[in-house]
């Protein structure tokens, strides 16, 4: 009896060690490198310049000296008589101010404006958002931060933000005037205001100019100028992090960015130059699609919730090429070069 109840023992025990061999045996699993995350990320600090504002010009263009042309001016005329300027001289002429008798000589303007009004908006994107993934690629080799447990890999990130900015201040815009001088020889002029005719008779002017042009005056421009633009940028690089702190850690960044920007440009406005000349409007509109390259470095800190998942506040210097957009004389540029992305979000980890 006893020695069969041993040999169903040993049958037992053997059987028991046959159905646990060493590769049943669960090891822990292995961490994912993969870090995906999200979060607000306001794009700041841009800068946007409209020129070439204040569009101002005289009805009547410049005709070439020497006489023998019909001048038209601001201010006045001095035309081809019926005599054909016999002798140089005209009667067909006028003028509307006094003002116009210089030493033995009347003068005639024409002034435009030189197009130079500007302004400059700072603008942002608040409503920016952003996704990111980073994957690790181990510890660095770097004496100093290994032990301190750093660890660095590549970083990938799409970010949107939108860009809307309204001009409305009045600004100025410089002119410039042409002035053509007629020599009275002798003749007293009548008194302003006066027009002469194509038959005449009248008082007789040399019908030749000597001209000469000045910058000088400003003009008082008015209205809206208003960019708006959809940018989605794409950021890839690399990164550094570095514990500080239990669940702590600082994380540099560095990387190239491509931009796809989208926008559109609409201006109108009014132009009012001194004196009698008047107010004109200006108008225009203009969009388009372009790619800006650019780079970016950027720090930030993680702190760990749990083993999945982590909080991020990070800062990033953005720079990219300009967007530019004109229409009718007028232009925008929307200048990146101190522009930064501030982001809040949530890091998932696998």
């Amino acid at each position: 009896m006893k020695p069969t109840f041993l040999l169903i023992l040993l049958a037992a025990a053997s059987s028991t060690q046959a159905g646990t061999p060493e590769d049943a045996i669960t090891l822990p699993k292995a961490a994912s490198p993969w870090r995906f995350g999200t979060g607000y990320a306001p794009l700041i600090g841009l800068k946007t310049e409209f020129t070439g504002l204040g569009k101002f010009n005289s009805n009547f263009k410049p005709q070439p000296t020497g006489g023998g042309q019909n001048y038209n001016y601001d201010d006045g005329f001095v035309r081809v008589d019926s005599s054909d300027n016999l002798g140089g001289k005209t009667w067909n002429w006028s003028h509307d101010s006094d003002t116009q008798f210089n030493s033995g000589s009347i003068d005639f303007s024409l002034t435009n404006s030189i197009s130079n009004g500007r302004a400059e908006e700072d603008a942002s994107a608040k409503s920016g958002v952003e996704i990111y993934t980073y994957y690790d690629m181990g510890a660095v080799a770097i004496p100093g931060l290994k032990e301190r447990g750093a660890t660095w890999g590549f970083r990938g990130g799409l970010h949107y933000g939108h860009i809307n900015v309204d001009s409305n201040n009045s600004i100025t815009s410089d002119l410039s005037t042409l002035t053509d001088s007629f020599a009275l020889d002798g003749v007293i002029a009548p008194p302003a205001p006066y027009e002469g005719s194509f038959n005449g008779p009248g008082p007789l002017i040399n019908a030749s100019p000597s001209r000469t042009i000045t910058t000088g005056g400003q003009a008082l421009v008015a209205g809206s100028r208003h960019l708006d633009v959809h940018l989605t940028t794409f950021n890839f690089g690399s990164y550094l992090e570095v514990p500080v702190a239990p669940k702590f850690d600082l994380m540099f960044e560095a990387g190239v960015s491509a931009a796809v920007a989208s926008g559109s440009y609409d201006f109108e406005s009014t132009t009012t130059a001194p004196g009698t000349l008047g107010t004109q409007t200006s108008s225009g509109s203009a969009s388009d699609t372009s790619v800006l390259a650019g780079f970016y470095l950027g720090l930030g800190g993680t702190y760990q919730i749990n083993q999945a998942w982590s909080i991020q506040a990070a800062g990033r210097f953005q720079c990219m090429d300009d967007f530019e957009l004109g229409d009718n004389g007028s232009n925008v540029s929307l200048s990146f070069d101190s522009a930064f992305v501030l982001s809040v979000g949530a890091l998932y980890s696998f």
